[in-house]
């Protein structure tokens, strides 16, 4: 059986985080999934008994009850290989990864602040955040807003991986951070709006759970 036609059970925690954009990516291709969220307690007990390694960690995807795939990075790439959404040509693929490793390096950036949510140090997180978006936010999102002035997406032709992820990741951090951001960026909030409205995103958006992170 074709993996793409296979059986597909996502395991994460509550949050949204950077598996969010696995999620969307398999709704976006109505690709049916288990979407199964367990918490840190719950892994423990899974991951031993499944006898996964004690430095593994979520996300996890199960395709078909057999291969198991650790990590963001790895599984969307798996979804992008699977369901049309890695380009058109290896030039494309490379223009994808480039933007996908920008991406992660915003993700990792945002730690502190992910840290001062958990402890509800909220004064804390407003400075963070103030320094993260005019330091290491706007430096790509300009660049991105640029790209996008005449074009719909950031590589090629349709959509790929990449819009998802940086759609995914702007969405997340205008939910959870700070409303308004956006403004700044006329090209990427119409990008995010177009794609949220599309008619098998809209009622993913609208249902999907409240996170801190």
């Amino acid at each position: 059986m074709s993996e793409s036609k296979g059986k597909l059970e996502l395991f994460t925690l509550p949050g949204k985080g950077r598996a969010e954009a696995i999620r969307m990516m398999l709704v976006f291709v109505d690709k049916k999934f288990t979407d199964t969220r367990l918490t840190i307690e719950q892994w423990k007990i899974k991951r031993q008994l499944s006898n996964y390694g004690n430095d593994q960690k979520l996300p996890m995807m199960l395709v078909n009850d057999k291969r198991v795939i650790f990590g963001a990075t790895e599984i969307s790439r798996f979804v992008a290989l699977n369901f049309s959404l890695y380009g058109v040509s290896s030039s494309e693929q490379e223009e994808i990864n480039k933007v996908i490793d920008d991406l992660e390096k915003i993700n990792v950036a945002l730690t502190p602040i992910i840290r001062a949510t958990l402890t509800k140090s909220y004064e804390q997180r407003k400075e963070l955040w103030n320094v993260f978006k005019v330091d290491t936010l706007f430096p790509p999102l300009t660049k991105y807003d640029e790209r996008l002035a005449n074009k719909m997406f950031l590589v090629g032709s349709r959509i790929s991986w990449a819009d998802i992820a940086l759609i995914e990741m702007l969405t997340r951090f205008r939910e959870i951070y700070d409303s308004f951001y956006l403004a700044h960026f006329d090209n990427l909030r119409e990008y995010c709006n177009r794609f949220e409205k599309l008619p098998n995103m809209r009622p993913y958006f609208h249902s999907r759970p409240d996170s801190f992170f």
